[in-house]
């Protein structure tokens, strides 16, 4: 039979362990574990997406859900999950995205056509940002990978004869050569520019001869996409056996104070999406990712540097520990004060007790 005595030990027990449990809420969060730790190669990181390298890293599968917050939304994903996978050689770092596509999507140059694409969102600053491609006053970097774009690098660029073959140019004055002419070939000329005014005035989507796939680009919220001066994505995307394997390169400290940073030791709140084009999937028409944090692992320490514990994880560990210790303490006293004053009295000299 419980007595009154050993339900209020019980009711004393169970605050202090609700106590313990708020009072160390905080750094037990902060001190999770990352979900995904970007490993440290002593090789330089692997630019190729299909390199054997990629074997050896380890892959997390990270599940989409169809964007339908804005218009134009998408209700039913066709792509259900992108495998990542990351590493760093203590200069660059590479993300590579892995995801099924039965149908290979290259072109962006007929109204009625759209591309594959892939993207990763980034916080610059500390914390985790707003899922919604950040929000004011807080500036999320994206990277974003778009199929015709490669094409674009590996096949040459997809002129308007090579998406209409029927289609004929007539003359240009300043444009090398006889019509029908070769775009951008015939047109190096600064003059015979001047017929693409957005490769003239150095729009970085008219860029006929690009260098890499990639666009490095801010947004503080919906509509605020911006183009990034500092466009030093490099990265490859490849499409093979009905599967678009495509890697993403930077160096991990950037130039630019508004662009994303990987400091090792640190966590990053990282999101990914990707665009299906053969299923008319076109700017907010995509499936998107929760937040995947992850972590950087620090290259070994050589003999030469300190070995010990950051301070950070010092105090973080200090105070969990204290905290356990008070908790601990608290317990104990107040159980010790109920059992006292429910304890029966104890018997006089030479009584029974009864």
């Amino acid at each position: 039979m419980r007595t009154a005595g050993s339900m209020r030990i019980r009711v004393v027990a169970i605050a202090a362990l609700i106590a313990l449990v708020l009072t160390v809420r905080g750094h037990t969060l902060s001190a999770q574990q990352p979900q995904y730790v970007v490993g440290y190669s002593a090789n330089p990181v692997p630019t190729d997406p299909l390199s054997t390298a990629w074997d050896s890293v380890p892959a997390i599968e990270v599940p989409l859900i169809p964007q339908a917050g804005v218009t134009p939304a998408l209700l039913t994903p066709s792509i259900a999950s992108v495998t990542v996978q990351a590493i760093h050689d203590d200069a660059h770092i590479a993300f590579r995205m892995v995801w099924a596509d039965p149908t290979r999507d290259v072109e962006a140059g007929r109204p009625d056509v759209f591309r594959d694409a892939a993207a990763i969102q980034f916080p610059v600053a500390a914390g985790v940002p707003s899922i919604c491609m950040g929000a004011a006053g807080q500036i999320s970097n994206i990277w974003h990978w778009k199929a015709d774009w490669q094409e674009d690098i590996d096949a040459g660029f997809q002129d308007i004869t090579r998406l209409y073959p029927h289609f004929f140019k007539d003359y240009y004055p300043f444009v090398e050569g006889e019509p029908p002419y070769s775009f951008p070939d015939d047109f190096s000329q600064p003059d015979a520019r001047a017929y693409s005014p957005g490769w003239a005035v150095g729009n970085a989507l008219s860029q006929p001869m690009r260098e890499w796939p990639i666009e490095n680009l801010i947004a503080s919220g919906f509509g605020t996409l911006t183009t990034h001066e500092q466009a030093a994505i490099e990265g490859r995307g490849v499409w093979e056996n009905g599967t678009w394997s495509v890697v993403f390169i930077r160096e991990l400290t950037p130039a630019a104070a508004d662009l994303a940073t990987f400091q090792e030791a640190g966590e990053l709140a990282t999101a990914f999406a990707v665009w299906n084009g053969s299923n008319e999937e076109v700017g907010a028409r995509k499936q998107l990712s929760s937040f995947v944090t992850f972590g950087i692992e620090a290259p070994p320490v050589t003999p030469d540097e300190p070995v010990g514990e950051a301070p950070a994880s010092r105090d973080t560990t200090l105070i969990v520990v204290l905290a356990l210790l008070g908790a601990f303490v608290v317990a104990i006293t107040l159980a010790t004060i109920v059992v006292g004053r429910n304890a029966p009295p104890a018997p006089r000299d030479g009584g029974t007790g009864a």
